[in-house]
């Protein structure tokens, strides 16, 4: 028993030894954040981010920020990329995503400078993932007088979508082109269909252009260019399977010498 004790306490003396991050450290990592309403942007737009710190003990907090792709390389723009403060309900940062398509980050490094001189580090991070934006287009035609405010919005594939609703101005007699860069990742490749729709009343019937659906793709601009190179590659390969079936075999039961 004796022997038992004294390896326990040995243990105990151990465990208390190792070294583990203060209730000070968790209160600095806790308080620092970075979230988004979205964490999905078109490549070259803008993108809102909001970052916070705070919290009993943490004094006052500076940042940097700035947008990084995978390999850890700065890309892009952060606006403010620099603070020396952060706002109660958090700080607005704003980040152009990169031209190119990919998974990139947005790194925020906070210090929160104590009552001392002693200055604590936190960094954290949070993705961006940078798509092509899908151009989504239908051109109205009125037939009427001049239409002032008509709310509009795209479908695609039969699902409205529902952050394209827009109000239009269309001059009487005349036409309006309307589009929507839409930001998505969930769109297969290959042939989809989008068509515009637009509010309920009388105005709709000298409208042409509404409820008409149409094809676009994702990955390709069409299949026609695809299926008549089909068509073609299979014209010649029987083309040249009738010449050669066709063709005479020459000096068939001549001698050699005569050859």
């Amino acid at each position: 028993m004796i022997a038992f004790a004294a390896v326990f306490a040995l243990a105990i003396m151990a465990i208390s030894m190792i070294p583990t991050a203060s209730a000070e450290d968790d209160t600095f990592n806790t308080y620092s954040d970075i979230r988004a309403e979205s964490y999905i942007a078109g490549t070259g737009k803008n993108i809102e981010y909001k970052i916070f710190a705070g919290g009993d003990n943490t004094g006052d907090v500076s940042f940097t920020a700035k947008i990084t792709d995978m390999d850890g390389h700065s890309v892009s723009r952060v606006s403010p990329s620099t603070g020396y403060r952060i706002d109660d309900e958090g700080t607005v940062l704003t980040v152009t995503a990169p031209s190119d398509p990919g998974m990139y980050l947005l790194v925020v490094e906070f210090k929160f400078a104590g009552s001392g001189e002693e200055t604590k580090t936190v960094t954290k991070s949070a993705p961006l993932k940078v798509v092509v934006p899908v151009t989504l287009s239908a051109t109205l035609v009125n037939n009427s007088g001049t239409i002032t405010d008509m709310k509009v919005w795209f479908v695609v594939d039969g699902t409205a979508i529902e952050e394209s609703e827009q109000d239009v101005k269309i001059d009487a007699n005349s036409t309006k082109a309307v589009s929507y860069e839409w930001i998505t990742e969930g769109l297969s490749h290959g042939r989809h269909t989008v068509e515009l729709r637009g509010e309920v009343g009388p105005i709709r019937e000298d409208v042409d252009g509404l409820n008409t659906p149409s094809d676009f793709y994702v990955g390709q601009t069409s299949y026609a260019l695809t299926e008549a190179l089909l068509v073609i590659v299979t014209i010649v390969l029987i083309i040249i399977l009738i010449v050669v079936y066709r063709k005479p075999v020459k000096n068939v039961g001549k001698p050699k010498g005569r050859r």
